[in-house]
């Protein structure tokens, strides 16, 4: 927040023997005057705050809805696969089936990339923080061609910034922009955000520079996403 500098013409008058009262009178119109100012700015300090956490939740919001769009999309284009390797598996499927031991519980992980991330997603949202990193970071490790290798990046990502694991976190969130700048992440639907979040680890860690950069590259990049109206938001808190 910048910095308000108020000056005090009337406090200038040297008081030497008696103060006049059209001194006194000025003076204490400039102290009316500057915390009405004060009084402004801190209505527009909570103003910013508010519209901050808002457009945080509706980002928060949006990446859920992408990441359930990106899960169906997947379905659909591995349906017709899944129906060839059902056919396959139908003819084998009950003579190698052992049968269950009474009282026995198996907890059978996905391996269908789309239910595995769904899978990883739903233990996120469900608090289960540790068992969502694990899930997706099996994820990043065995499909690196997916569609989805971003997403399950960005959610690591997010599960140490919820530990406040904020270095962490920024580490994971910088591994999706190197990558969609290398070429390595071919699909960069979550940059905006991985950016917008990785800016937030490092105001947390206290490297408020580093963190205005990438606010500032976020904006440049990407000027009309609600991510960089975030960001801007930030920056005016910021300066």
């Amino acid at each position: 927040m910048k910095k308000l500098l108020i000056t005090f013409p009337a406090v200038a008058v040297v008081l030497t023997g008696c103060v006049k009262q059209e001194d006194v009178d000025l003076l204490q119109k400039e102290i009316i005057q500057m915390k009405k100012q004060l009084s402004q700015i801190e209505e527009r300090q909570k103003k910013i705050e508010e519209d901050l956490s808002r457009l945080s939740q509706r980002v928060d919001n949006v990446a859920k809805v992408t990441s359930e769009n990106e899960i169906q999309l997947q379905k659909l284009r591995s349906f017709g696969k899944i129906e060839e390797t059902k056919k396959q598996n139908s003819t084998t499927s009950t003579e190698s089936k052992e049968p269950e031991k009474e009282g026995e519980e198996k907890v059978k992980i996905p391996e269908r990339p789309d239910e595995l991330y769904r899978y990883g997603l739903d233990a996120y949202y469900k608090g289960k923080i540790e068992q969502a990193r694990k899930i997706f970071e099996k994820f990043v490790k065995k499909y690196r061609d997916s569609e989805l290798y971003d997403n399950a990046l960005f959610w690591i990502g997010q599960t140490y910034y919820i530990e406040g694991r904020y270095d962490a976190a920024a580490k994971t969130f910088d591994r999706i922009i190197k990558g969609c700048q290398t070429g390595e992440i071919l699909d960069c639907n979550k940059l905006p955000t991985a950016m917008l979040k990785k800016g937030f680890a490092l105001l947390k860690m206290g490297e408020k520079e580093e963190a205005k950069r990438v606010f500032r590259q976020l904006i440049k990049r990407f000027p009309d996403t609600e991510e960089a109206e975030i960001a801007q938001k930030k920056l005016e808190v910021s300066e």
